[in-house]
């Protein structure tokens, strides 16, 4: 049996779900997992409950480091930063080794970019570093936003040399359209890892989905979960005003608060601000953190029409799993991985995030294929195959049949 540690040195969000299904999907593989995680226990409690056969297979260590920029070397300083965090990983994994009477076949890092500097040296990595490695290169935006670079060798001034170090056994990536040209370019095994998501069933009866249900009476929901500036809450209140209200139901719902306001214009932030104060009757405004499964999904499968028009966003988004499981439409951004996976599958509509008119004809269109039951059923099974824990699962025993 071989041995995976699991490592992430921060909390909350899509980490607490790629931790227990990283765990899970070892555990299922026949593999003894060590989750290092800032609050294990909250990824214990999710083992006993959905992998409780094989739960004495899992040893739960609280992770203890902080990242800390540190200064003195000029334009280093980031690369030195990087690699004092690295010596501390290190030296805390072999306390663990010791605590435990085990020796680790791989390390896997699953937010591997803070790990990743300009000007950091492979073979200063192996020395101080000597487990053999892989994890998930979360936001390569790089790439996407200069192409270019895919087709160009790696070196020091990089960031994603780290790659060339002998211990990294291969990268993994969401990103299924630069897969290739990646592998290319770093010249080892990167594999697609599925954007896995809790799929835990919805309940209809929960009191935010009734009330979006009933107050759309009919109408067609757009909604969006997390109202972050990233997450094209502007846009989306532009829409809103705009929209045929006879048509459309605006659903704006999750993470919101005054420090928010702070990454908006001041113009932009009057808007929000007096758009909540006199909220038109096809919307609805409900703020505040949605616990990941039930309760999430309950008011995701509210929405008829996912909005997912990210600011600046390339990376992939698991919301498209969700969208593709649950069997719902997206109106997405037309950038980066998500911008490629939405037509590729046919998931729903891609659009320009600043570009309202579009959006609004991007509704219209996305209203006629639901009022006709003209949906993407092959589509939607096939890409929630792709990113499934069965999947996840497979991509695991290809990563550690590596080492």
């Amino acid at each position: 049996m071989k041995t995976i540690a699991l490592i992430d040195y921060a909390t909350g969000g899509h980490r607490d779900a790629f931790m227990c299904l990283f765990a899970k999907a070892c555990l299922d593989i026949n593999v003894k997992v060590v989750c290092i995680y800032p609050k294990s226990t909250n990824i214990k409690e999710w083992i006993n409950q959905h992998a409780p056969e094989n739960s004495s297979n899992i040893i739960y260590v609280d992770y203890p480091l902080i990242f800390r920029q540190i200064n003195g070397f000029g334009k280093f300083n980031h690369a030195a930063s990087v690699l004092k965090f690295l010596k501390q990983n290190a030296d805390f994994l072999k306390k663990v080794e010791q605590k435990l009477s085990l020796n680790f076949d791989l390390v896997y890092f699953n937010w591997v970019d803070v790990f990743m500097s300009n000007y950091l040296s492979s073979f200063l990595i192996d020395k101080i570093f000597p487990y053999k490695w892989s994890g998930l290169y979360f936001h390569p935006t790089v790439f996407r936003v200069n192409e270019k670079f895919l087709e160009k060798a790696i070196n020091l001034r990089d960031i994603d040399n780290v790659f060339t170090a002998k211990n990294c056994v291969a990268v993994t990536l969401h990103d299924e359209g630069i897969l290739e040209r990646y592998q290319r370019r770093i010249k080892k095994p990167t594999i697609l890892f599925p954007e896995i998501a809790d799929t835990t069933a919805p309940n209809e009866n929960f009191p935010l989905a009734k009330t979006i249900r009933e107050k759309a009476n009919g109408r067609t929901v757009v909604g969006s979960i997390g109202l972050e500036y990233h997450k094209g809450s502007m846009a989306m209140i532009q829409l809103c005003k705009q929209a045929n209200p006879e048509k459309f139901f605006f659903a704006f719902t999750g993470n919101f608060d005054e420090h928010q306001l702070s990454f908006y214009l001041e113009k932009e932030r009057e808007e929000v601000l007096d758009f909540i104060k006199h909220l038109p009757e096809n919307a609805v405004w409900k703020t505040g953190l949605l616990k990941e499964g039930e309760e999430y999904n309950s008011i995701f499968c509210s929405f008829d029409i996912i909005y997912i028009v990210y600011k600046n966003f390339y990376s992939s988004s698991n919301r498209l799993t969700k969208a593709a499981n649950f069997q719902k439409l997206v109106l997405a951004t037309n950038k980066g991985c998500v911008g490629d996976d939405v037509p590729k599958y046919n998931l729903g509509e891609v659009t320009n995030e600043d570009n309202i008119e579009e959006q609004l004809e991007k509704i219209e269109r996305l209203r006629d294929k639901i009022l006709q039951k003209d949906f993407p059923y092959e589509q939607w099974k096939i890409y929630s195959k792709k990113h499934s824990t069965d999947s996840l699962k497979e991509k695991f025993q290809e990563l550690l049949n590596l080492v």
